[in-house]
């Protein structure tokens, strides 16, 4: 099986577009054509860049978006450059020294971006960017350039480099967000759905008490009435760099729309909490996920979650291992036949891909556990917006359900009872307690 977990930084440094000359051997680099990816910024921000091939006209940060490319006028020219914009970076610097006249530089301060304010971005914004420039002990030279900002929910995916695709769907992996506070709520839903009454990952040492999990997680998205939903569109536009919209996990939760992004990287961050791994898988133009049904790896299955939310009939045979897996008692109506398909479906697919994922680079498969390894981060929960939480007793009336809470609230309750029944219960045995000391001291009297 073949990942996408490439050297990211080969080409970083030749993808920088550049603006109008600062003066007459300075340029300003101001990220891909002018814009700046609040996504890319923070989920690379710790990327482990392993061992970076050298470059001596290099200097400063390998995969910088930000600084300048300036001309040595003399061999061992003393160089310093600041970059500053208050709203989104704090002032950053390099100094250092350029060794050979007439060489070009190009010369990438680490940036102190505010990821906080980046990640509030909701819609593309423009910024001013200043750079400041001092060669040896010459005047400071100074220029501003107007940049775009991104909205978070735009997700960079593909550069043209030379006239070349450069394959960036790694970035994707940052709205994979496994500590989202609303996934353990939905977690607790799944639970009060009674399909299973534990998530245990792969503890349970079968594949098929891992299909299960997967499938109590489906009835879920089903009984909350999660329906596909085809907006990618950015607010913005670009001719070297592809995009596409996102949806924070809450947008998609509480909305329940998800298009072919949405619904996998949510499924991604709800199989990744409960310890199963997971991946995004790429095609051109569509996006799928899939997840190892065994903890050595030897089985993978994929999820096309577009089927969510479709009416679906019951699939005249199903594989034995989904059939071993989900006994008939607990085969929801609404949620079991889409759910048979989604795995035919998206597993057929990766399976037909399986040479394209070796020799071309639009079909990816993204571990995530790989990305996180390498680094990549997930955006993090900013948002004021609260968990919805939906009221299930149609699904469970029409399932014929009538013996499970309501919802999570309603366990909580019912744990809020038990715990006020076992106080009761201490607070008796410790009045029988007193009495039977009291009556000991009365008889030694």
């Amino acid at each position: 099986m073949r990942t996408c977990f490439f050297g990211i930084v080969v080409f970083f440094g030749s993808m920088l577009s550049v603006a109008s000359p600062l003066a007459a051997q300075i340029t300003p680099i101001t990220g891909w054509e002018n814009q700046l990816f609040p996504s890319y910024l923070i989920s690379t921000a710790t990327l482990k860049l392993g061992e970076v091939p050298a470059d001596r006209l290099l200097l400063g940060d390998p995969v910088g978006v930000l600084g300048v490319e300036v001309e040595a006028p003399a061999d061992n020219t003393p160089v310093k450059v600041t970059i500053s914009c208050d709203e989104y970076l704090e002032p950053s610097e390099f100094s250092g020294v350029l060794p050979t006249q007439g060489d070009k530089y190009t010369i990438l301060p680490k940036v102190k971006f505010r990821f906080e304010k980046l990640s509030r971005c909701r819609q593309a914004t423009p910024t001013t960017i200043t750079f400041r420039v001092q060669l040896g002990s010459g005047p400071v030279t100074e220029t501003s350039q107007t940049l775009t900002i991104r909205s978070i929910n735009d997700c960079a995916f593909q550069l043209q480099q030379e006239q070349q695709p450069v394959d960036m769907s790694l970035n994707f992996t940052a709205y994979v967000n496994e500590q989202h506070p609303f996934v353990d709520k939905l977690l607790r839903e799944a639970l009060d759905l009674g399909v299973v009454d534990s998530f245990i990952g792969y503890q349970g040492k079968s594949t098929e008490s891992v299909i299960l999990q997967v499938y109590a997680l489906w009835d879920l998205m089903v009984a909350r009435d999660m329906r596909y939903s085809s907006i990618t569109a950015t607010a913005a536009a670009s001719d070297s760099v592809a995009s596409q919209h996102v949806r924070m996990l809450e947008e998609t939760i509480n909305n329940t729309q998800a298009n072919c992004v949405d619904g996998s990287v949510l499924f991604a961050s709800l199989l990744r909490k409960i310890g199963i791994d997971s991946a995004l898988i790429m095609q051109p133009n569509h996006c799928y996920m899939g997840f190892w049904a065994d903890e050595n790896h030897t089985i993978f299955l994929a999820l096309e979650t577009t089927l969510l939310g479709v009416d679906a009939e019951s699939p005249e045979s199903v594989p034995e291992d989904l059939e071993g897996a989900v006994g008939e008692e607990i085969r929801r109506d609404k949620s079991w036949p889409s759910f048979v398909h989604a795995i035919l479906d998206g597993t057929s697919k990766y399976i037909n891909d399986g040479d394209n994922f070796k020799t071309d680079p639009n079909y990816q498969i993204i571990d995530i556990a790989l990305a996180r390894q390498a680094g990549f981060l997930p955006i993090p929960y900013q948002n004021a917006e609260e968990f919805a939480a939906f009221d299930f007793s149609d699904y469970l009336e029409v399932n014929g359900i009538h013996d499970l809470a309501d919802s999570g609230e309603s366990s909580e309750l019912s744990m809020d009872a038990e715990m006020e029944e076992t106080d009761s219960h201490e607070a008796t045995a410790d009045e029988e307690e007193e009495e039977e000391a009291a009556e000991e001291m009365e008889t030694e009297r």
